[in-house]
């Protein structure tokens, strides 16, 4: 039997801020799950801890002088379970634990949610991009690891506070060619996580559709994303007559991904905002629906 990653006792009970026999109370009466080692010993792994303390409604504020958050998870990572190398392979092999673990771990450790994807996951995902281009993973390697991602974004989505919302709403698709579909995942649970509501439609949305549907929702912001653009002329049309479809309603649009960080595309591209990270994305929404932002003003990060 191999040994189990995760968090031993001691762990657990500084990062709870807890004793030691508080957490073996725990695990006894069936509240905090716990697997043994083949030495024995109790293993948390990171999903449970990160499912326990929502449901228990313990935080990780962190007091002067107290070492749980940052000592504890130092430690893990020094025993493997945090290594940018690993999570990388883990993706690329399948491993939708291995990877889940991670996410939870860098949540555990008191990392926000969008710091977790632009940290971790948007610079794996691009890796693994380059990987298949020089012919280093195939493409199935690649698929798998799209969809080993994915699940544990959900996983870790799962383990996360539910927000409260806000009565705000967004909209997220990918440019119609484009069939990446992690970027409108990545793009939803950011903007959801500032307790907006999202309309995801997924990858290749063609933008007539697009336009009637922002017209019948009439959403706070439009975000599009868009990793390539297989015919520019047409989309470009296509995307200044969605423009002119809903300017009466004066929603801005948010345009995100590779294509748009060449500035010749923007130019033909007009967008309210072109957000160079997820974590830019959260915070336009937050502003958005809590400050009542004025539509249609028109600035770039990049």
């Amino acid at each position: 039997m191999a040994d189990i990653k995760g968090f031993t006792t001691i762990e657990v009970a500084r990062l709870c801020r807890v004793s030691d026999s508080t957490v073996k109370r725990w695990e006894e009466a069936g509240l905090l799950k716990s697997e043994r080692t083949s030495g024995g010993h109790r293993r948390f792994r990171a999903e449970e801890v990160a499912r326990f303390q929502r449901d228990q409604g313990l935080g990780l504020k962190q007091s002067h002088g107290d070492e749980s958050v940052a000592k504890t998870t130092t430690r893990v990572r020094d025993r493997g379970v945090y290594s940018d190398s690993e999570f990388l392979q883990s993706l690329i092999d399948g491993g939708e634990e291995a990877a889940t673990n991670f996410f939870i771990t860098a949540h555990l450790e008191g990392k926000p949610l969008t710091e977790i994807i632009d940290r971790y996951i948007c610079p794996a995902m691009q890796e693994i991009g380059e990987l298949w281009h020089r012919e280093e993973i195939s493409v199935t390697q690649e698929h798998l690891a799209t969809r080993t991602a994915v699940s544990a974004i959900y996983k870790l989505r799962s383990a996360l506070p539910v927000p409260e919302m806000k009565n705000g709403l967004a909209v997220c698709c990918a440019m119609e060619g484009d069939l990446h579909e992690l970027p409108t995942l990545l793009a939803q649970i950011a903007v959801e996580n500032e307790g907006v509501e999202v309309i995801n439609f997924g990858a290749a949305t063609p933008l007539y559709c697009l336009a009637d549907e922002v017209i019948r929702y009439s959403p706070n912001f439009v975000c599009i994303s868009a990793t390539v653009v297989n015919d520019l002329e047409r989309l470009s049309r296509d995307y200044k007559d969605f423009r002119e479809k809903i300017a009466k309603l004066g929603i801005p649009i948010l345009l995100g991904g590779r294509v748009f960080e060449d500035e010749h595309i923007r130019n033909r591209f007009k967008s309210e905002f072109y957000p160079r990270s997820f974590t830019d994305v959260a915070e336009f929404a937050r502003n958005r629906v809590h400050c009542a932002l004025p539509p249609y003003r028109l600035f770039s990060v990049l």
